[in-house]
């Protein structure tokens, strides 16, 4: 088959067969070249050249063709460059001579191709090349063929290119940095009009899939600006030469889809140090765009862009100190916490000069362009939003001011306008304002700093429940995970203005997050007692709205209250004792809502016991007196259950028996009621153990502090008989004998207390008549199944070692005398036994 074409004729035929034609030409070629005909190879790489002026292909499939014949072309240069250094031809010659070629499109990449192996060689007229290059090029009109060929030429000439300004300049001949520069520029000013172009070639039906195609294209128009960025200007050339030519370029193609690339490949190619001082005509432009471009990519870009170099930088200058400034930040003390943060020094400020005053002028073009442009769909501006908002808080985060213009334009542009409400409701705006609400917490060492923004509170009350309360938990997690001291009322008034709402909510699902905020009360703290107890009245009226839930909260008021009665008395303030009796009343006030409210009886009564003892130790019997009377009330009116009155009667009666500051008269008015409470039990085991218990009450052990302790001999013996008493009535035999032991065991222990009414008959007496009870029972019928199944009677409610059969029960006994038999060398002891 015959494919040899006319000179300028158009080719139409699928990539199979261009491709064939190109890789039969490109193999003669490589031959020729190998042989020395270099006649011959230029013809062949001519054919492979024709098929660049196929019109039938997709941009995507030539492409394919372009990247095989410009493989070819590679070849061609390396053995060209070859002969040229060896002396068989001068590349001058040779480019001479392929400009005889008879289609313009081979011609135009031959000469690429020669010109760019000359530009490698010593002493190349490198200036004269490049421009003769670029002014050939412009032979070439067809969008496609054309944007290719450019594209060719720049990734060709990129060793011809002068990246030192301090190039000598003096010969004119010699290629200076400006001079690349204007190439760089007019090859990029050229591409984009082809590039632009494209879609125009083709029926308008098919206009979408050009776009589509043009997209795909992109990348060769970009790649003039990275190589522009990579030549060594200054500041001056890029404001005054540079930006300027490019920024024309963009504006006046008036192609959505191009202003939108290349302003993305201006903010993303260019160093950060420029786009500082050129922030003017980058926003400027972006403002000037056809009215379809979207700009928030655009305007976020650079942003984030600015975030990120101020971080780097940060980190590279902290590297040979203490580390990054995020965690500089993170590990403040509680010093650096409550200072003035604006005699603080922001990262910004280590970084970005002072008099450019970069946050007032990006506010500035923030404001101008949501102003510029009314058209901006809500979820844009809220995007361009919490970037501005995102870089005030990396990089200024002790100037507050900034930040909280963000939020304030948030509340009154969006949030108040009665248009938007419905738009509002959508989520994935929801979604973009719990992102912002987020950013101040998570960027802020601490908590307090959000507390000085004025308008994010408005903010967060604006929104919906669910988002108001995964921001509170979030702001609990944080607290409390960087261990965050918030001292001051106001703070935390207004902290708990945000968690109020997980207070509020009654459901099973925020118990774990009650729990959480009772964690946080332990990072609420004032040094200064009187402040601190206004903190613990603010966190009780905040608690109280958490209904039956309230248990969860209240306990640990009421510790921190009770602790900082002790301080209070340390401290002597003014009026410190009427301060005092203020804060004990504040203790029984929570515990009744409590009791009231929270529906826990029983952890009411834990809780105004410990009051009872705390007062107790601190002195204050009055209120001790009082604690105690409210948990007997509590015991006679919700324990109904014989075993749980059993179990709270023995915790009364344990801090009762601690208590040292009581009048005699007091005293003896609680005992005597715990006293009856302890014979008023259901069970009779239970009775007897009771008062066995309170016989604890009328002797006092001593203690190392110079307190009078309560002792009264008769009253004991009295519990200590009518024990035996009811032990006696018990109708089971085991758990009958079982107490006498316990009651023996009593009587042991006062005796060694030298209480004067235990006496030693009575111990003696009391030994034989368990003994006998022992033998009793050892005679009943040893295969009686009842006395053999510790679970068969009453005194199974009891934990002995070894368990509560007979056999252990008499060891139990043996073990008991024994004991006091070994002190028989003690006189008293001995008169036991007699």
């Amino acid at each position: 088959m015959n494919n040899t074409v006319p000179v300028n004729e158009e080719i139409s035929r699928p990539l199979e067969e261009s491709l064939v034609i190109c890789k039969q030409s490109s193999r003669l070629m490589q031959k020729n070249l190998q042989t020395g005909k270099l006649m011959d190879a230029f013809r062949n790489c001519s054919m492979s050249l024709v098929e660049m002026r196929n019109n039938a292909l997709s941009p995507k499939q030539y492409y394919e063709l372009y990247m095989f014949t410009t493989e070819t072309l590679r070849r061609l240069g390396e053995a060209l460059l070859e002969t040229h250094l060896n002396g068989t031809h001068h590349l001058m010659d040779l480019y001479e001579l392929v400009q005889y070629a008879g289609s313009v499109l081979p011609r135009l990449y031959l000469m690429i191709t020669v010109g760019s192996a000359y530009l490698e060689t010593p002493k190349a007229l490198v200036k004269e090349i490049m421009n003769d290059l670029i002014d050939m090029c412009a032979g070439v009109q067809h969008p496609l063929r054309g944007l290719f060929l450019r594209h060719y030429l720049l990734t060709q000439t990129r060793k011809g290119l002068t990246q030192d300004p301090d190039h000598d300049d003096a010969d004119p001949k010699t290629e200076t940095l400006m001079d690349s520069v204007k190439f760089l520029l007019l090859n990029f000013t050229e591409m984009n009009k082809l590039w632009v172009r494209i879609q125009h070639l083709g029926p308008m039906k098919d206009y979408m899939r050009r776009t589509q195609e043009r997209n795909e294209l992109k990348v060769l128009v970009g790649l003039n600006l990275v190589r522009l960025s990579q030549l060594n200007f200054d500041l001056d050339t890029y404001k005054n030469e540079i930006l300027p030519a490019i920024v024309e370029q963009v504006i006046e193609c008036r192609d959505p889809l191009a202003q939108e690339y290349l302003s993305e490949v201006i903010c993303q190619v260019f160093p950060d140090e420029m786009h500082l001082e050129t922030l003017d005509i980058y926003f400027s432009t972006i403002m000037k765009l056809n009215r379809s471009v979207n700009i928030t990519p655009l305007v976020i870009s650079m942003l984030n862009r600015l975030t990120a170099y101020v971080q780097r930088e940060c980190e590279v200058e902290s590297s040979d100190r203490e580390g990054s400034v995020n965690q500089t930040m993170q590990n403040l003390s509680l010093e650096d916490q409550s200072s003035d943060p604006e005699n603080k020094i922001c990262p910004g400020d280590r970084v970005i000069s002072p008099k450019l005053a970069i946050q007032e002028v990006l506010w500035t073009y923030i404001v101008d362009v949501l102003n510029a442009r009314n058209g901006i769909a809500l979820g844009d501006i809220v995007q361009i939003l919490s970037s501005i908002l995102n870089f005030f808080l990396q990089c200024y985060p002790y100037q507050t001011q900034y930040a909280d213009r963000v939020f304030q334009v948030i509340n009154e542009r969006i949030l108040q306008q009665p248009s938007l409400q419905t738009e509002l409701k959508e989520r994935s705006l929801q979604k973009s304002l719990f992102s912002i609400l987020v950013l101040p917490i998570v960027s802020f060492p601490s908590f307090s700093y959000c507390l000085n923004l004025p308008s994010f509170l408005p903010v967060f009350k604006a929104q919906p429940i669910n988002i108001r309360y995964d921001i509170a938990k979030m702001i609990l997690e944080k607290v409390i995970e960087k261990e965050q001291m918030i001292s001051d009322l106001k703070d935390v008034q207004e902290l708990f203005g945000v968690i109020s709402v997980i207070i509020k909510n009654n459901g099973n699902d925020t118990i774990e997050d009650l729990k959480t905020i009772a964690i946080l009360v332990h990072y609420l703290h004032n040094e200064d007692p009187q402040i601190q107890i206004e903190i613990l009245r603010c966190l009780k009226d905040n608690f109280v709205q958490a209904g039956e839930n309230v248990k969860y909260l209240l306990p640990v008021v009421v510790n921190k209250c009770i602790f900082l009665a002790r301080e209070f008395r340390l401290f002597k303030c003014v009026d410190w004792a009427e301060k005092v009796r203020i804060l004990w009343d504040f203790v029984n006030a929570c515990i009744v809502i409590l009791y009231n409210h929270g529906d826990s009886a029983e952890l009411s009564l834990v809780l105004y016991l410990f009051a009872a003892e705390m007062a107790d130790i601190e002195s204050y019997p009055d209120f001790a007196y009082e604690f105690f009377t409210q948990a007997f009330t509590i015991y006679e009116e919700s324990a109904l259950d014989s075993r749980l009155q059993y179990q709270q009667l023995l915790m009364i009666t344990g801090k009762l028996q601690k208590t040292r500051n009581f009048s005699v008269d007091d005293y003896d008015t609680l005992i005597t009621k715990c006293t009856l409470y302890a014979s008023k039990l259901l069970k009779k085991p239970d009775q007897c153990r009771g008062i066995l218990h309170a016989s604890h009450l009328w002797w006092q052990n001593e203690t190392t502090e110079e307190t009078v302790i309560f002792r009264d001999s008769k009253r004991v013996l009295e519990c200590l008989q009518k024990s035996l008493k009811i032990a006696d009535s018990c109708m089971d035999q085991i758990t009958s004998l079982k107490l006498f032991i316990n009651i023996l065991e009593q009587y042991f222990y006062y005796y060694d207390q030298r209480c004067d009414s235990i006496l030693a008959k009575h111990i003696g007496g009391l030994i034989d008549l368990t003994e006998q009870n022992m033998r009793s029972l050892l005679a009943s019928s040893p295969n009686d199944l009842i006395l053999n199944d510790p679970n068969a009677y009453a005194s199974s409610i009891w934990e002995t070692a070894g368990g509560s059969s007979v056999d252990n029960l008499r060891n139990h006994l043996e073990k008991t005398t024994d004991l006091a038999e070994k002190r028989s060398e003690d006189e008293r002891w001995a008169s036991i036994f007699q």
